[in-house]
């Protein structure tokens, strides 16, 4: 399959070339207006842009009708640019530094004058982009050596920035490789991870939390993550980052690295409020370590070159109030407080790049990078956040195969015509498993109050295999006032899942400490999808008519995805299930147009003020995993089915005696219970984003700059469940348990719960149709962000703001139950993050460097397990779940508060490090780095229990005061 794969993609690349013969990306950019001493325009003036990062060494162009200039596809690093024209001196402006999407606005002004009078400017590289209304930030190299930026993995760098959220918070690199990033009320699961370009997500879905490998910091040179204004080339709104790797040159250079702490450097931070909510422990590290090798050089000089790095990493911290089992075997848990739970990773990275310069003006890069990832906590991972269970109730996990293959090819045809292609594959399995500890002949019990589980794993596990096959392909032509821009991307991914529970598919449940229902599994299951081509065709214009610039885009997006004929065999529980089931298609079948448009303009000429403003429409980037499962034959059967369960004997095993009736009458048949509507799988989700923001340079090198951001959704999908009507449901209401933690000390009346009619207990039917079928659903953000960015001499940064927003939600009309409207709409407050960031250089090779995070709290719930004997004598009769059963054990999940309403503490953390530089000599020096992680020790929650009851409390906080040990040696 692979190889099939590599041989397609290389015919890809060699028709494109034979066929093309002028085609382009766009990165960074330079370009200006030159005028003569008057100020009227100069056209034909040669201007050269030169830089070591340029395969071709310098890139020349010329001024057209306007006196305008453009010079694209530039990769980062510092440039000196010439103009020169006959009769005039020449002018050579130094030192323009350019980041990756950033395009440095230089206007000059040329006088009469010999040619061989050259006016040379230094140190004056632009910090506003007069052009381009991407709104996007730029992690290079040395401001990843210098700051305390933990792992250093994309999610812990794209954290920094004001606006972004994160459901994985670093102190020290207490982070894994993954972590899903959103901003600006965009979707978590939608950020979109390039490494050089080309996605390096795994088959199953997108988003940080789908990698197929841990990005190497080794090969990074520097990291472009864009927050807004996301140009055509983009299906997806969000985040979107993209890694540049680092290259070989003609001279052999290398860099080690390496970090080390273990609990000995770290702080307590439980404090007696904490201890005041139960939480008898906290999060602490074990050992944490980084050792990151890298080296690289010519192969042949001029010609060919190597870059290779490896890394193996690993974070190893205890699970705060959850402890290994002295009685696995047994109903009731006992923690051993002398052993607390582990949530440990470790990953390794080897990568090894080639650079072939075929020509002076082509270039071809071939990389592969092979990981793999142990984790055996990963049940504790944010992933899953299963915090109560115990260590042998968790599942393990174990990435093999995880690799990352790509090719690119870059061309400069001309100053005007440019060329970029490239393909990659992807491939990961993240099989989880049962620990391999466990007794497989314990019991997987669960504390319905509690949450706590403990025996054995009482979730589904199995493989998870994906691939993706994606490759890409630009066209760009380019003049002093105009730069066009198409292309297309191709992306085809699978995916291959099983699914298989313990204990013969069946777990237990317990109400403080006495038996309650069981959970049964139509399972072993295997699950197959593939998205046979996600095609993507724009177009981006960019046209500039004296201060102003117009950014119009326009992209086509099809995609398309199936489930292969698949086969189910028997179960447990479902002994005599043999069925076959054909291939379903089109689901989904996608056609869509999407235009984007950006104004740019350049307020007072002088490339120093830019006012800007976008509207684009983006599309929902849903995992495959999560929307063609859905009528995944193996999937959409009723695949689990609760059981209450009478203990007569009290032998805590339950007997079928023992059990009232399935909650689902179709648990194990071959009955699709959930289907979509017609119209879902050719109508896509979508999003409208629109901005409007002013970038000014309020002093050299310095600029500050404020966006207001709105975002809104559409094609919103609801479950209609077609077994039952409203009428089919009786309203009740409980009383709220007295508890100071509750608003008002509790005791108030919660009403708006509805339980379904007996007769139509376990009835499904679910149709997943459009919200706009039963009435109006609202989903809005409004934000505000205030930036300051600063690259002072002397290597002085400083970068940072705040960012405040809300996300507004509306869902007020009734499907099914009337019960859907309590808590319909939730209007939370505005909440205010702020983020900042500096290196500041001190005398004797001293430097020290911090970040700041000032952050929201996590929003609290509270789900209450009410019995039936709370619930009867409002309801009129026992719940439904009950049956006729003589003694009802029934119970329900009741919100005790509403959403919005109740959040955390703020979270603030300071991080410093402080290093000292020595030069050794012949281009070699040595960094010894100390860093302090939360050096205010706070203790701020980070996730919180949401079973209301003697547990409802938070279940992890951020870690305490850590010191860390580095060593960075560049030859």
């Amino acid at each position: 399959m692979l190889r099939s794969l590599w041989v397609t993609t290389l015919a890809l690349v060699l028709v494109l070339v034979i066929s093309a013969r002028g085609l382009a990306q766009s990165g960074s950019a330079i370009a200006g207006v030159v005028k003569d001493a008057t100020g009227a325009v100069l056209p034909g003036v040669t201007v050269e842009a030169a830089s070591p990062a340029l395969i071709e060494k310098v890139r020349t162009v010329s001024t057209d009708g306007q006196g305008l200039y453009k010079i694209v596809d530039l990769r980062p690093g510092s440039y000196t640019v010439t103009f020169t024209l006959a009769g005039f001196n020449t002018v050579k402006r130094e030192g323009i530094e350019l980041t990756a999407s950033f395009t440095a606005n230089v206007n000059v002004d040329m006088r009469v004058g010999a040619l061989e009078e050259t006016v040379t400017v230094s140190g004056q590289s632009p910090t506003v982009d007069v052009q381009n209304v991407v709104q996007q930030r730029v992690m290079t190299r040395d401001l990843i050596d210098a700051i305390p930026a933990g792992s250093k993995a994309v999610g812990s760098l794209a954290a920094l920035i004001p606006g972004v959220t994160t459901n994985n918070q670093d102190v020290g690199g207490t982070i894994f490789g993954s972590a899903a990033l959103a901003i600006h009320g965009s979707r978590a699961q939608e950020m979109q991870l390039l490494y050089d370009g080309l996605m390096y997500n795994n088959g199953q879905g997108r988003g940080g939390s789908f990698t197929a490998i841990a990005p190497n910091d080794g090969t990074v040179q520097e990291v472009s993550i864009e927050a807004a204004g996301l140009s055509a080339e983009s299906e997806m709104s969000g985040l979107r980052t993209n890694i540049i790797p680092r290259e070989g040159g003609n001279s052999f250079k290398g860099t080690f690295f390496t970090a080390y702490t273990n609990s000995h450097f770290q702080s307590d931070n439980l404090t007696d409020d904490l201890k005041a909510t139960g939480l008898t422990s906290v999060d602490a590290v074990s050992v944490i370590y980084d050792v990151n090798p890298s080296y690289g050089g010519p192969i042949r000089k001029d010609k060919l070159w190597f870059f290779g790095s490896g890394r193996v990493w690993k974070t190893d911290q205890t699970v705060a109030g959850t402890y290994f089992n002295l009685t696995p075997k047994s109903p009731v848990y006992t923690p051993d407080l002398g052993r607390p739970a582990h949530n440990d990773q470790r990953d390794m990275n080897q990568s090894l790049r080639l650079t072939w310069q075929l020509s002076s003006t082509n270039k071809v890069n071939i990389q592969h990078q092979n990981g793999r990832v142990d984790r055996p906590g990963y049940g504790y991972s944010p992933v899953f956040g299963r915090r109560t269970y115990s260590p042998e109730a968790i599942e393990a996990q174990r990435s093999i195969p995880s690799y990352l293959s790509q090719i690119g090819w870059n061309s400069a045809i001309t100053s005007r015509l440019l060329i970029e292609a490239g393909g990659a594959f992807a491939n990961k399995d993240y099989p989880s498993m049962p620990q391999d500890y466990a007794d497989p002949t314990a019991l997987p019990y669960r504390e319905l109050s509690t949450n706590v589980a403990w025996g054995m794993l009482p979730v589904v596990y199995g493989h998870n295999s994906g691939k993706n096959y994606n490759t890409r392909f630009n066209v760009s032509y380019v003049t002093g006032s105009h730069a066009a821009k198409v292309g297309f991307t191709f992306m085809h991914t699978s995916s291959h899942a099983s699914q298989d529970v313990a204990n013969n598919g069946e777990t237990l449940q317990l109400l403080n400490g006495a038996p309650r229902q069981v959970t049964v599994y139509a399972t072993p299951l295997e699950l197959d999808e593939v998205t046979k081509a996600n095609v993507g065709l724009f177009a981006q214009d960019q046209w500039t008519i004296r201060r102003l610039t117009l950014n119009m885009g326009l992209r086509f997006d099809y995609l398309n995805s199936y489930v292969p004929a698949t086969h189910i065999g028997p179960g447990p529980w479902v002994p005599t299930r043999n069925v076959d089931f054909a291939a379903v298609y089109d689901v989904p079948n996608w056609k869509d147009v999407s235009p984007r448009l950006g104004v740019a303009y350049d307020l007072f000429g002088n490339g120093k003020t830019a006012v800007k403003a976008t509207i684009g429409r983006y599309l929902e980037g849903p995992n495959l995993t999560t929307f063609t499962r859905v009528v995944n034959p193996a999937a959409a059967i009723s695949t689990s089915a609760t059981r209450n369960w009478a203990d007569a004997n009290g032998d805590f095993i339950p007997q079928l005696s023992e059990l009232g009736p399935l909650n689902n009458v179709n648990f194990g048949n071959s009955v699709i219970t959930r289907r979509y509507d017609d119209e879902v799988p050719r109508d896509r989700g979508f999003n409208w984003e629109t901005s409007a923001s002013v970038q000014h340079e309020i002093a050299s090198r310095v600029s500050m700059n404020v966006g207001y951001f709105h975002r809104w959704y559409g094609n919103f999908l609801v479950t209609d469940n077609l077994a039952t009507v409203p009428s089919d449901f009786s309203s009740y209401c409980i009383t709220a348990p007295s508890d100071p933690r509750l608003p008002n000390g509790g005791g108030y009346p919660v009403c708006g719960l509805y339980d379904v009619s007996v007769a139509k207990f376990g009835q499904t039917d679910n149709l997943i149709s459009f919200a706009r079928n039963y009435g109006t659903q609202i989903e809005r953000f409004d934000g505000v962000d205030v930036s300051l960015s600063a690259r002072l001499p002397s290597g002085i940064v400083l970068s940072g703001g705040s960012s405040t927003g809300r996300t507004r939600t509306d869902r007020c009309f009734v499907v099914d139950s009337p019960q859907e409207l309590l808590n319909c709409a939730v209007t939370p407050p505005f909440q205010t993050q702020i983020k900042v960031l500096g290196v500041l250089p001190l005398p004797w090779g001293l430097r020290t460097a911090a970040t700041f995070q000032s952050l929201p709290g996590p929003e609290i719930q509270a789900s209450y397990t009410a019995t039936n004997a709370q619930i009867a004598p409002s309801l009129g009769r026992n719940l439904a779940s009950c049956g006729v059963a003589a003694v009802c054990n029934g119970t329900a999940t009741v919100p005790l508060v509403s959403p919005g309403t109740l959040f955390g503490d703020r979270l603030n953390q300071l991080d410093f490090r402080f290093s000292k530089i020595v030069n050794v000599g012949a281009g070699r020096r040595v960094e010894a780095s100390l860093d302090l992680y939360n050096s205010l020790n706070g203790s701020a929650p980070l996730l919180w229990n949401n079973a209301f009851g003697a547990a409802w409390r938070p279940t992890s906080i951020l870690l305490g005061r850590l010191v860390k040990f580095g060593v960075r040696f560049d030859f």
